[in-house]
């Protein structure tokens, strides 16, 4: 669901907070607060707990992916 609510809204910039860095690859997830959605974000240095601006990269509802990357 929360891809078919957010693909109108690819490539828009939202505020979002780090809540877990992956170790393996770049990135983590990060929280949004409107719309209340949790999601993978590609970037390096994600500091954890910290606010960042993330962009929207992709809402697939067929695959109910929802990505997004940290915005520069």
């Amino acid at each position: 669901m929360e891809a078919a609510v957010l693909r109108p809204r690819v490539g828009e910039v939202f505020d979002a907070v780090v809540i877990d860095v992956d170790e393996v690859k770049p990135g983590g997830h990060v929280q949004l607060a409107d719309p209340a959605v949790i999601a993978r974000c590609d970037g390096d240095g994600l500091p954890l707990g910290g606010r960042v601006p993330v962009r929207l990269v992709r809402a697939d509802p067929a695959t109910r992916e929802v990505r997004f990357a940290v915005a520069t």
